[in-house]
């Protein structure tokens, strides 16, 4: 894999549609059919560095209430923007208005009626991971990995959040969760808000599904974003098939009332806990934050957990080749477990289409 500095290719900026808490703006809407691309989008701010070139802030980010969502491109390691939004309130109010211009319509379009996709699959990553990482390694591993059994029926998109990628500021990685929960909130009204066009839908095909798999910390996001929109009295919408928590570093009592994931089966029809009770860097996590892990040691209230959520123990599926990541990073190394995942999705797949 190359390590070239990433360039961005900035397009002239299309009028955009403002309402009272999000703005959409069009940067570029030419289509690409090289299926090779990474989709994206990021919270993160856009940069100049010394040589003039524009790219996305590298490593620490603050909550911006902005959403860039992008391609980037393997082969040239040059990312495209594609659009952007934007909320207009303040950053701590979760949107809840009809969004114009959603971008949501756009990927459809291309990736279902075009490409036939019949899964799209979002991934918020975890903690200690700059957004070159994220990019150039996690994104890349996943598609590298990935891509060649699910190119045809499934699409993957990435939540590029800032965080912090310097283990000794682990506490500081748990407040950019927190943060980032609020900018994954724009994310999240903007696909409510077009799975909810009945109108839409009576002319389109529906037979899609809605995955979102997050990873180590990256369950953090997924918890304090619940937390959140509970405080804020606004109810949660089904809006994936199912959730899949890989490595999870949210506390083992998360499914506990008041806890987060207590009412998680309202967005989705089903959950998937990973657990690997050799995960090193969760036991690190585990005495940092003098709590279990839900990744490493599952649910504390299992077996009063409803039929939909189901823990997947793959201790015994670690491997020599998850050595490396002290069994943390099973979603990348691990080809027993990749295969497994696959396999899952494709039969899911399957019985939404005999539906």
């Amino acid at each position: 894999m190359r390590f070239l500095s990433l360039s961005v290719l900035i397009f002239l900026l299309l009028p955009g549609t403002g309402i009272s808490q999000i703005e959409t703006r069009w940067i570029d809407t030419t289509t690409y059919g090289n299926h090779k691309y990474g989709y994206f989008f990021s919270n993160r701010p856009l940069k100049k560095s010394e040589e003039g070139v524009v790219t996305f802030r590298n490593r620490w980010t603050r909550q911006t209430g902005n959403l860039y969502f992008c391609m980037y491109d393997y082969e040239k390691d040059s990312i495209w923007l594609k659009y952007q939004a934007t909320k207009t309130s303040d950053l701590d109010v979760y949107p809840t208005e009809p969004v114009e211009n959603n971008v949501f319509y756009r990927i459809y379009d291309i990736a279902v009626l075009e490409r036939g996709i019949q899964s799209l699959i979002i991934v918020v990553p975890g903690y200690g991971k700059t957004f070159e990482k994220q990019i150039k390694d996690f994104m890349f591993r996943l598609n590298e990995n990935y891509m060649d059994s699910i190119r045809e029926t499934m699409a993957i998109i990435l939540f590029a959040w800032g965080d912090q990628s310097m283990a000794p500021f682990y506490h500081k990685g748990k407040r950019a969760a927190s943060r980032a929960a609020n900018d994954f909130a724009i994310y999240q009204h903007m696909l409510e808000d077009f799975l909810a066009d009945k109108a839409y839908f009576e002319k389109h095909p529906a037979n899609v599904s809605y995955s979102l798999m997050c990873t180590s910390m990256g369950n953090q996001v997924l918890k304090e974003y619940l937390l959140k929109r509970e405080e804020k009295g606004i109810d949660l919408v089904q809006t994936y098939d199912r959730i899949i928590m890989v490595g999870s570093d949210a506390a083992c009592d998360s499914f506990e009332e008041g806890k987060g994931f207590h009412n998680i089966s309202a967005m989705t029809k089903s959950v998937s806990i990973l657990v690997n009770r050799k995960d090193g860097p969760l036991s690190l996590s585990q005495y940092m934050n003098m709590k279990n892990r839900l990744g490493k040691a599952g649910p504390t209230n299992y077996y009063e957990l409803p039929e939909n959520i189901r823990v997947w123990d793959i201790t015994g599926m670690i491997a020599w080749e998850d050595l490396p990541a002290m069994g943390h990073d099973y979603l990348l190394r691990n080809q027993t477990i990749r295969d497994t995942l696959i396999n899952r999705e494709l039969e899911f797949q399957k019985r939404q289409l005999q539906e």
